[in-house]
């Protein structure tokens, strides 16, 4: 479902393998998008919403971070310049990127021989802390704010339109996905994300949020972070667990447990 957001800036709900939001934002000279989907068909339902809004190019392709759900669609939109963190990139290219590839495969089984055929193709431009992209009348802000969901999380803010494409930093149609995250650092981010001044934000996965949703998965990171630390390690972190406030654990779910092992294997990383 393609759904217009503001002027010119829309989302599309990919339902690929890994269902995704992915942006499209078009200026008054060029068009940039933001993620690709998993697959072919992912890419071409985007490219096909594209040439519903505009006849204009795609310039840009822009990921979040490097995830295939959100990556994988990238070739399709060549020559169009894609555009990531300087690690999204490192976790792209040559055998990362073929890894990465088997991973996704494993992962998405039923679409296994799909996910095999995609050409990785990692950014041919990255940025370690921020980044500016212009489509004329348009400019899109590409901030990284500190290790989250990856070691690569971007968010792409359009200050104009009073938004900010967030990417796997928050999750709203599901637990945050902790299993390559640092929960140590994951609330901080997500605290520094919650004080720019756009206040309409947009998951990789779900619905538009604000940013007191945003707080509230700051806070469940803040309060797992602090029982670990606490605990002082992961097996007495797990059985405190319990103890947690309902709260925390409704957004964090099953990925509390995980977030304790990764907590104490990235802590000092």
């Amino acid at each position: 479902m393609l759904t217009e957001l503001g002027d010119g800036v829309y989302v599309l709900e990919i339902p690929g393998p890994i269902p995704v939001n992915a942006g499209i934002v078009v200026g008054d000279e060029s068009v940039a998008v933001i993620d690709t989907g998993t697959v072919e068909s992912d890419a071409k339902q985007q490219l096909d919403a594209v040439a519903r809004v505009t006849d204009l190019p795609v310039r840009y392709v822009i990921n979040t971070h490097h995830h295939g759900d959100h990556s994988f669609g990238n070739w399709w939109f060549l020559p169009a310049v894609v555009v990531g963190h300087d690690r999204c990139r490192l976790r792209l290219v040559g055998e990362a990127g073929e890894r990465h590839r088997e991973m996704m495969a494993r992962l998405v089984p039923a679409a296994a021989e799909q996910v095999q055929a995609v050409p990785v193709t990692a950014p041919a431009v990255t940025f370690d802390r921020s980044c500016d992209l212009h489509l004329g009348n348009v400019s899109l802000r590409l901030d990284y704010l500190g290790r989250a969901h990856t070691d690569n999380d971007i968010t792409v803010r359009l200050t104009e339109r009073d938004l900010v494409f967030a990417g796997d930093l928050i999750e709203q149609s599901a637990p945050p996905v902790v299993i390559e995250g640092f929960p140590a650092e994951w609330g901080p981010t997500l605290r520094a994300l919650e004080a720019v001044p756009e206040a309409r934000f947009i998951p990789g996965h779900g619905v538009e949020v604000n940013s007191a949703f945003v707080g509230m998965q700051a806070q469940a990171f803040e309060q797992i972070a602090e029982t670990c630390r606490a605990a002082g390690s992961a097996g007495a972190a797990l059985d405190a667990l319990g103890t947690l406030p309902h709260s925390v654990r409704a957004v964090l779910g099953a990925q509390a447990q995980v977030a304790v092992a990764r907590y104490f294997a990235t802590v000092q990383a």
